[in-house]
């Protein structure tokens, strides 16, 4: 698609949504592509992250940093994957996911955001624990979960309210593949 058609495209988006033009270009951009593989654009699918064991007073503290029950989630399109839990935010193209499948850690009592050598846990559970491989890495937004720093990603386990649905969601996806293969 040419860049005047996209333009024109996204502007007509902003004067319908109020999006600004990065968003509503984005948008577009995502619409058109799905368009070619013959799928419907849509909205994200979004899945809540679970908080069954997380205390009170931890959740009422997450959901003022923008988390919570409700504001705690993996957003999932044509894309990208985009992880919400508190003030931690990473963003996460489709192309990159190498592997999804429930995982087996052991997390300990250990609720919240927290990483080693890559490997990142975002729970407010120990229960439907989900692990993503990324490769190539991606980095992380600058927050306070990350000490204000941009950190390697090459692993996500997120407890999720629903990890089946997640997984077939992302897998499913998969026989639609960002270089035009699969197509008719």
């Amino acid at each position: 698609m040419a860049h005047d058609k996209i333009k024109a495209a996204a502007r007509r988006r902003m004067a319908q949504t109020g999006e600004s033009y990065s968003t509503a270009r984005r948008a577009v951009i995502r619409e058109f592509q799905a368009a070619e593989r013959g799928q419907p654009a849509g909205d994200p699918e979004r899945f809540a992250i679970s908080y069954t064991d997380m205390d009170p007073i931890s959740k009422w503290a997450d959901t003022r940093l923008g988390g919570g029950p409700a504001g705690g989630r993996v957003e999932l399109d044509a894309d990208q994957l985009r992880l919400r839990m508190a003030d931690f935010k990473v963003d996460v193209p489709r192309a990159s996911i190498r592997r999804v499948a429930r995982s087996a850690l052991k997390t300990r009592g250990t609720i919240g955001v927290h990483a080693t050598r890559g490997r990142w846990l975002a729970n407010g559970s120990a229960h439907g624990l989900v692990a993503i491989e990324i490769d190539p890495p991606v980095r992380t937004e600058r927050s306070l979960s990350t000490l204000f720093r941009r950190m390697k990603v090459t692993e996500l386990v997120v407890s999720l309210v629903d990890p089946d649905g997640f997984i077939a969601a992302v897998q499913g996806e998969r026989a639609y593949p960002h270089t035009g293969a699969g197509k008719d």
